[in-house]
């Protein structure tokens, strides 16, 4: 039986869950349905030269445009950002399908890269809207499905479209799709934009973008197509350096940079973002380099190869099922990292040791522990820096890990290629020297371009195997090492508990002390969410009269309504919901108590006449922001579509503490 507590959700919400799968399965689909249909593109368009600008275009794109789309999203309301994003895409697809050469090609796939980025970040900041961080685990496993759906279907699908029709319905199949996703938004998602009046960061987001993509650049050339110490290389180290110095510049003196410094304050977010980084770093380039390895080392074919990878894809999705199912019960998240890395680094230990002739079941359970610990850790980096921010920074938070995501996975295949190619010359060094391969496949192999097995002789296929399994080890080890940083870092992550709702406070105050709101209907959620954009202000500037009037903080007077409903002074409690230490916490109730609005001494816990008659007029005045439209003279009539009556609620939502905070967040 479903818990009380838990988030169903209502028919729209269905609309607009179905409408993020599908937009995360086309999103992902693109970027996969190409793979087989790129040498034909090539054919067909007459430019080889220029094909690897048709993805990292792309790439440069979604990229350097993620946290923009975040801001945006915040400033204009998610609904019309994301539409705007799914256009932008759908009008680069149907450019691509008509491109009539290269560069036409690679100047849409940029277009389309640029609506793809909002694709990426804003539906998971529009799941914020629908569930909160406890309860999003079990919704995200669609979404993580349709990605992962798309991954695997992309090469077959672009495979049989090149085979049976033309590579252009690549980018066909994206429109009947996006009409559907584009009605369901419509009719299904609300808008809503902050109440607040925002400036743009336009030259933070000119430079951020820029560096993004020289970033992208480097760990895209770096060692494939320059050297690393290359001038071109240099002139592009200095440039994104020269950009770093620039945007610390703007950011610091902007009103509303584009990330602001509360966000980089908070220590789950910046726990957060290095370690959704580097499990990047060793997911990317993992994933990448096994289907070569199979390929290579135990001759399957490239069919064959993607289905030896199924283990590692299954038990990750089962790892993320249960994981999502697990938060959302048990609210904490901690543990899950922490034994995923552990199970990455038991699963890269594996794949290190076993030999090219190891049986088919043995690399399957290798990989089996492999995608556990994948699964285990994806979802979490994001869930937590979600839960830790305020309602208002959701996008930009959301459109910050995943931006740390994209170069984490840029970076690890470069990385991963980059070692796989230097150990693979270096073992090859003696076959070279006793003349084991012609002139031709000595330089593919200094170029890092793969040989043809078929071409080489008995002698230099054996030793080219060799080599390359020992080269692919080494990329295993590498993992290794990273995963060791994600470990330690999963290890770091605060233990918080999750909110099963997204207020506007921009700290973790879903503990015992506080038991949830009603969450589990849709019109009770919303109007919290709109109540938390505008509606507090007035408690916030009785709450400061009050201030003035008693010498107090505004911090004070919250744990003086904090313990008002708790009926608790438990010090553990209370810490962990106003995330202050204990010293600090003692400081504020010898205030209280000096003021006379909290007992002292031997006398009971809890609030004076004082102190209670200061909370009272606090929640009448919130009570008055709560009481709906047109609720006087309409007791009885309200039907399913009646505005929320959260005046039960309001100790509760001076509890949580949303109004004692400014739109910045005071520490």
């Amino acid at each position: 039986m479903t818990s009380p507590d838990r988030v169903r959700l209502g028919a729209r919400g269905r609309v607009v869950l179905t409408a993020l799968v599908l937009i995360t399965f086309i999103g992902s689909l693109d970027s996969t349905i190409l793979a087989t249909a790129l040498p034909t593109i090539a054919g067909d368009l007459g430019d080889l030269r220029h094909l690897s600008w048709v993805v990292t275009a792309y790439l440069l794109a979604v990229t350097g445009s993620a946290l923009i789309w975040g801001k945006l999203g915040d400033i204009f309301g998610r609904k019309r950002v994301l539409q705007t994003a799914i256009a932008l895409f759908l009008l680069g697809s149907f450019l691509c399908s008509r491109a009539q050469d290269m560069p036409e090609l690679i100047c849409f796939r940029a277009l389309q890269g640029l609506g793809a980025g909002g694709m990426w970040v804003i539906p998971q900041a529009v799941l914020t809207g629908l569930v909160g961080p406890r309860d999003r685990g079990r919704y995200q496993v669609y979404v993580a499905g349709a990605g992962a759906s798309a991954a695997i279907l992309g090469p077959l699908v672009g495979g049989l479209l090149v085979e049976h029709g033309s590579w252009r319905w690549a980018f066909y199949l994206n429109l009947p799709v996006g009409v559907v996703v584009m009605t369901a938004l419509a009719f299904g998602l609300r808008h809503r934009r902050s109440a607040e009046r925002t400036r743009l960061d336009y030259w933070g987001s000119l430079l951020i973008s820029a560096c993004a993509a020289g970033v992208t650049l480097l760990v895209t050339w770096g060692g494939v197509v320059f050297s690393w110490f290359s001038p071109p290389m240099l002139v592009l180290f200095a440039t994104v350096a020269v950009l770093l110095v620039l945007i610390w510049r703007v950011e610091r003196t902007h009103p509303d940079p584009l990330l602001p410094s509360r966000v980089v304050r908070e220590r789950v977010f910046r726990i957060a973002v290095p370690l959704s980084f580097f499990f990047w770093v060793v997911q990317a380039g993992t994933v990448n380099y096994l289907p070569l390895f199979f390929q290579v080392v135990k001759g399957a074919s490239p069919t064959a190869s993607g289905l030896l990878l199924l283990p590692m894809s299954l038990s990750g999705m089962l790892a993320y099922t249960l994981s999502g199912q697990a938060l959302s019960r048990w609210g904490r998240y901690r543990p899950f990292p922490i034994i995923g890395a552990l199970l990455i680094i038991t699963g890269l230990v594996l794949c290190a040791v076993l030999r090219k002739d190891a049986s088919p079941l043995a690399y399957g359970a290798a990989l089996v522990v492999l995608g556990l610990g994948f699964g285990l850790v994806s979802q979490i980096a994001l869930v937590a820096a979600q839960s830790a921010c305020a309602y208002e920074d959701v996008g930009v938070v959301t459109s910050g890990v995943i931006f740390f995501r994209n170069l984490g996975s840029a970076f690890g295949a470069a990385l991963f290629g980059a070692v796989l190619n230097r150990r693979l010359v270096e073992h090859l060094v003696q076959g070279i020297d006793a003349g084991e391969f012609t002139a031709a496949e000595t330089g593919l192999i200094h170029r890092g371009e793969p040989l043809t097995m078929t071409g080489l002789s008995p002698t230099a296929r054996q030793t080219y195997v060799d080599a390359y399994e020992l080269a692919v080890d080494d990329v295993f080890l590498t993992g290794l090492a990273v995963s060791l940083l994600v470990l330690a870092l999963a290890c770091a992550l605060p233990a918080v508990p999750l909110r099963r709702t997204m207020t506007q406070t921009g700290t973790r105050k879903d503990t015992q002390a506080i038991p949830s709101l009603p969450a589990g209907d849709d019109h009770v959620r919303q109007a919290l969410e709109e109540l938390a954009r505008g509606g507090l202000r007035p408690v916030r500037h009785r709450a400061e009269v009050h201030a003035r009037h008693y010498g107090i903080s505004l911090d004070e007077i919250w744990l003086l309504c904090l313990v008002t409903h708790s009926g608790t002074l438990d010090s553990r409690r209370i810490t962990a919901v106003m995330d202050v230490s204990p010293r600090v916490l003692d400081r504020r109730l010898r205030s209280l108590r000096s003021k006379e609005l909290l007992y002292a001494g031997d006398r009971p816990y809890g609030p004076t006449p004082l102190g209670s008659d200061l909370v009272a007029d606090l929640s009448g005045t919130l009570r008055a922001q709560l009481e709906p439209p047109g609720a006087r003279g309409r007791a009885g009539s309200a039907g399913p579509a009646a505005p929320a009556d959260l005046r039960a609620h309001a100790l509760e939502i001076l509890a949580e503490g949303s109004a004692f905070r400014g739109r910045r967040g005071a520490g």
